[in-house]
């Protein structure tokens, strides 16, 4: 499975850099993270409580980050493994500075996926993939912008998991709608809140 895109904080790039490294920040941020570690330098270990279609499960994982040219760029290896089948492969990720206060991400992961999580497809991976790396990035710009100035407007809450089942049921069913040849009119509506229930539901 590969996943590619690209974001704009709302922050330095050193800011950025700094971000993308603390377990404190990350853990909050991304969907069923449950514990999120530095063992050494450069290393972190994490639990993920993991739901795609039918299929969840938890998941430990380690994580490697090399060839760390700060505040430009770095390379992420993860090899996660659980009952519910593995997930393993690295991550380019680069930083460039668009303005003082904004700096784009650009990400390419390239990643193997197997056991029961890769029976729900291949689509449907890459679709809830998508999804919960967007609404990763944009929940940590928005810790971003609380540190950067605490009396903003905007203060950060953690994104619940109701909220990612929600957005992640949100893209499957816009996706289903691009693609209607492949899901079908009532696959819509069906995979939608399945996603869902299945958040709720174990």
């Amino acid at each position: 499975m590969k996943l590619e895109g690209e974001f704009t904080f709302k922050g330095s790039r050193e800011e950025v850099w700094d971000l993308l490294q603390d377990p404190d920040v990350l853990i909050t941020a991304l969907p069923g993270a449950k514990k999120m570690e530095k063992t050494e330098e450069d290393k972190y270990e994490a639990e993920m409580e993991v739901k795609v279609g039918p299929v969840s499960g938890s998941f430990s994982s380690k994580i490697q980050l090399s060839d760390k040219v700060e505040p430009e760029s770095y390379t992420m290896v993860v090899n996660g493994k659980g009952k519910s089948g593995f997930v393993k492969g690295k991550a380019q990720i680069s930083l460039e500075e668009k303005t003082e206060s904004e700096t784009l991400m650009k990400y390419a992961a390239d990643l193997q996926v197997g056991g029961k999580l890769a029976s729900v497809g291949q689509r449907l991976l890459d679709t809830v993939g998508k999804s919960m790396a967007r609404q990763s990035l944009e929940s940590m710009n928005a810790a971003l912008e609380h540190q950067i100035d605490p009396r903003a407007k905007t203060e950060y809450i953690p994104p619940s998991q109701v909220k990612f089942a929600v957005g992640v049921a949100k893209d499957v069913a816009e996706d289903s709608v691009k693609n209607p040849m492949f899901w079908g009119i009532l696959g819509v509506v069906g995979v939608g809140i399945a996603a869902v229930i299945w958040y709720f539901v174990k």
